[in-house]
């Protein structure tokens, strides 16, 4: 099967903001219920950028968090490969020798990247551990390597990996989300697998560190 499965363009649901604050809503409830009940102390939000700045800023305020240091990663199409690359590594502050992260993900498909930023964090910080939270989440990929624990606000079905009937059973919305800050071009552009014009693609492609390439079939 093609890493990227074959979509239509009907198939994008437009998510208003009140649909979405009542995922994020949910969302910081799983996790404010278990850092209180572990008695966690949390050193920093990191939300994956781009997309990870909304769950992740949004968990920061309320859990009344400073420190909010972003990575960020990004799917590169180039030479009929898809390359994963690392646009930004966690900013150099202050940390405690062996820090608890809460890395913040928007709409979690496969977990490629999450567990690349996740091993990235651990090269950095060998002991840290790592709280994950993702707005949306596929329910065929609900892992993370490197994490301590996980937790969505809404799972979905966004890599086709079950079947319609399957979808119902789980009480899946057999859409994709697009979410109030996206456009369908971008989106449509990349599950054709291919590389949108964004204005600065080239000069942050060639400034980026490439994690991971896999065959563009």
């Amino acid at each position: 099967m093609s890493y990227l499965a074959k979509y239509k363009k009907e198939d994008f649901k437009r998510v208003s903001w009140e649909d979405y604050g009542k995922t994020v809503d949910e969302l910081y409830n799983k996790v404010s219920k278990y850092v209180k009940e572990k008695n966690i102390k949390i050193d920093a939000v990191v939300p994956i950028l781009r997309g990870g700045i909304f769950p992740g800023g949004y968990l920061a305020f309320r859990l009344n968090l400073l420190r909010i240091l972003p990575v960020q990663y990004k799917y590169f199409f180039e030479d009929n490969k898809i390359k994963l690359k690392r646009i930004l590594s966690l900013p150099k502050v202050d940390l405690p020798e062996n820090p608890t992260f809460l890395v913040a993900e928007q709409n979690h498909c496969f977990g490629l990247t999450a567990s690349t930023a996740a091993k990235d964090l651990k090269k950095q910080f060998p002991n840290c551990k790592i709280i994950y939270a993702a707005d949306h989440m596929d329910y065929s990929y609900q892992k993370v390597e490197g994490t301590e624990v996980i937790f969505f606000g809404k799972l979905t079905n966004e890599t086709r990996d079950l079947n319609e009937e399957q979808c119902k059973e789980r009480g899946l919305s057999p859409f994709s989300y697009l979410f109030p800050w996206e456009s369908i071009e971008e989106e449509w552009t990349t599950v054709e697998g291919k590389q949108f014009k964004y204005e600065d693609v080239e000069e942050v492609s060639k400034a980026s560190e490439t994690k991971e390439v896999i065959e563009n079939e």
